[in-house]
């Protein structure tokens, strides 16, 4: 029994660290509310752009150039090996320049892209509220 107790505590510990690397790959925007588009299945980015308040294109944890975002692109395709484009997803802060927003998506379609995907946060009123008392959502 002891060996299974290990087991579940190494997992447990396991778990409880990539969550918490995968919560600190994000940086933290102010994401626009849009009803967005429901997917049901989940596909993997491969390039995900982050455009800060001020401006600036964060990769990872990394600021990066126009120059370097362009070169990161191109290598990104390079990589797609099963024929499928990839589609980067943009996480662009709502009180970011839409110059910049628009020179990200000139320098990914002058790469190879053909459509990219903004992150958006749900509209508050599309969410769903529970009830008063522990009622059925409304």
């Amino acid at each position: 029994m002891t060996p299974m107790i290990d087991i579940v505590f190494q997992l447990l510990i396991f778990f409880l660290t990539t969550a918490r690397l995968a919560d600190l790959s994000r940086i933290r925007l102010d994401l626009p509310e849009e009803p967005g588009e429901r997917r049901t299945a989940t596909e993997r980015a491969g390039l995900v752009v982050n455009v800060d308040a001020d401006g600036s294109i964060v990769v990872g944890q990394a600021t990066i150039s126009f120059d370097e975002l362009e070169s990161m692109a191109v290598e990104v395709l390079r990589q797609a090996s099963d024929g499928a484009l990839p589609q980067p997803l943009i996480r662009a802060d709502r009180n970011a320049d839409a110059s910049v927003l628009n020179e990200v998506l000139r320098r990914l379609q002058r790469s190879g892209f053909l459509a990219v995907r903004i992150g958006t946060m749900p509209l508050v009123s599309m969410l769903p509220t529970r009830a008063p008392h522990g009622g059925a959502p409304r």
